[in-house]
């Protein structure tokens, strides 16, 4: 299974995004949540998942700051960042740093379904497989 973290200051859209997709459908599993930005840089280098979703602006490190911090450490990391800006210059920045997509709050579920779907694929022809339920349990424990 591939491990996915979201990153949000705005719980209620953790929450919405953690139990609101059926991840298994993606042969994917939350691993880790986290609503400001250093501490989801912690949990990403302690869980290293293979996708992440997160927000531009939250307290104490940006989405773009963590995403080129990220990108320098685990090159193979899909992430998609989740926003209410629509400001040009964030996602030109975004795409020059390597997300996946740039999606803009509210966003429906088709839409986090088709990044899901890409981010997959991305990963698949990277020869990153998922591991399995039981692999990820061990890791995690």
């Amino acid at each position: 299974m591939y491990k996915v973290m979201i990153i949000d200051d705005e719980p209620i859209i953790v929450e919405g995004i953690s139990k609101g997709i059926s991840w298994e459908k993606w042969n994917c599993q939350v691993v880790a949540t986290a609503n400001d930005g250093l501490e989801g840089k912690r949990l990403i280098e302690t869980y290293r998942p293979d996708m992440i979703f997160l927000d531009i602006c939250m307290p104490e490190l940006d989405g773009l700051s963590m995403v080129a911090a990220v990108k320098s450490q685990f090159a193979e990391m899909e992430i998609s960042i989740l926003t209410g800006f629509r400001d040009f210059d964030y996602a030109q920045e975004a795409i020059r740093l390597g997300v996946t997509r740039y999606l803009l709050k509210p966003s429906n579920m088709s839409e986090l379904e088709e990044a899901i779907s890409v981010m997959c694929d991305n990963l698949k022809n990277k020869g990153r497989a998922g591991k399995s339920r039981r692999a990820l349990r061990e890791v995690l424990s």
